[in-house]
């Protein structure tokens, strides 16, 4: 009578449940998908002058004039995404696997950009008003890019600890590297929460500058720095 069959032993190399690995594909796809919606969303803010407004301020191209800070609002969260997308994007590819807390630090990220809709159509509404209303808006945007910018500096953090998470020939001095790089926003927009205290739209345009700063750096160190 032969002795029943151990599923492990069928399987010896797949890793106990609470540190199972995951493919990097799903994660992608899922968090392309959010981040798709949430840019999708911002363009709801963007409102088309009625008849009564275009009257009121004499031409249609005065009563768009009046709009300026949704348009403003709309080119920093449009940025901030996209520029989001672009980094997710370089990071998924040195990213062999994602562990469990990968997994929770990236659902972090994608709450900050599921959410960054709402601050921006805040700025849209009262940035124009100046006063405490406007410095509330731009304080509320600035720390809700404080919390989407910690969970790369958390992720890049988690990775220096397990390089083997990532993908072959990236290893732990090139997630050093690119630790140092992401701690930078956090430290950036905390900076920048003050200045909207009294100068909004100055913090405003703040935010679309480090936008820009991440743009020309999207690809992060690169296997430059490997050599």
């Amino acid at each position: 009578m032969t002795a029943p069959l151990d599923s492990r032993a069928l399987a010896p190399d797949l890793p106990d449940q609470e540190t199972r690995l995951s493919q990097t594909s799903r994660v992608e796809a899922f968090s392309d998908g959010v981040m798709a919606i949430a840019i999708t969303l911002l363009v709801l803010d963007l409102k088309v002058p009625s008849d009564a407004e275009a009257r009121d301020a004499g031409s249609l191209i005065a009563a768009l004039a009046r709009h300026w800070p949704s348009y403003l609002a709309y080119l920093a969260a449009f940025l901030t995404i996209g520029i989001i997308w672009l980094n997710h994007r370089a990071f998924v590819d040195k990213i062999r696997r994602f562990d469990n807390r990968l997994h929770w630090l990236n659902l972090a990220l994608l709450l900050g950009v599921a959410t960054l809709p709402f601050p921006t159509a805040l700025l849209a509404a009262y940035l124009a008003e100046g006063g405490p209303p406007a410095a509330t808006a731009a304080v509320v945007y600035g720390l809700l890019s404080v919390a989407t910018a910690l969970p790369w500096t958390l992720m890049w953090r988690h990775i220096v600890r397990h390089p083997e998470l990532l993908e072959p020939p990236y290893d732990g001095i090139h997630a050093r590297a690119e630790l140092r790089r992401a701690s930078i926003g956090p430290l950036i927009y905390v900076l920048a929460v003050p200045l909207a205290l009294f100068l909004p739209l100055a913090a405003l345009l703040f935010y679309i500058g480090i936008a820009v700063l991440y743009a020309l750096t999207s690809q992060g160190a690169q296997l430059g720095s490997l050599n």
